[in-house]
């Protein structure tokens, strides 16, 4: 039987995984207000904080081409958990588009709230 933490892990895991989509598909707002707490932070390289507090500001800082990537990898995704209603996860992002690559290192912070649902709270990357 798969201990507490292994689900957890999964859980979080596929969250990310929306979460990358989402970030990287041409049109991320509706998926990532989706995902994020009321109250979430994003910071990516050379751009100001996002926070869907403002919904209109939101979408208009994630408009195209934003983080928009052709092909995208994910490495060494690892789960850290803060009690069994919080964890951070971290990892490495290669992505490209056209001839342009990308390469940095993530982290989210998710929280589960009391319906089970887990939502972002944090994300951040920095380039290597």
């Amino acid at each position: 039987m798969p201990a507490m933490n292994d689900w957890l892990r999964d859980d979080l895991f596929g969250k990310e995984h929306d979460l990358c989509t989402a970030i990287t598909s041409a049109n991320p707002a509706p998926a990532v207000l989706k995902l994020c707490a009321p109250d979430a932070a994003l910071m990516f390289p050379k751009m100001d904080i996002i926070t869907p507090e403002d919904e209109d500001d939101f979408k208009d800082a994630m408009k195209a081409p934003f983080h928009r990537f052709d092909d995208y990898e994910i490495e060494d995704m690892r789960a850290h958990f803060i009690g069994l209603m919080g964890g951070v996860v971290t990892y490495k992002i290669k992505a490209t588009r056209g001839k342009e690559k990308y390469n940095a290192t993530a982290s989210s912070t998710w929280n589960q709230g009391a319906d089970g649902e887990w939502l972002l709270v944090s994300h951040s990357e920095t380039l290597m």
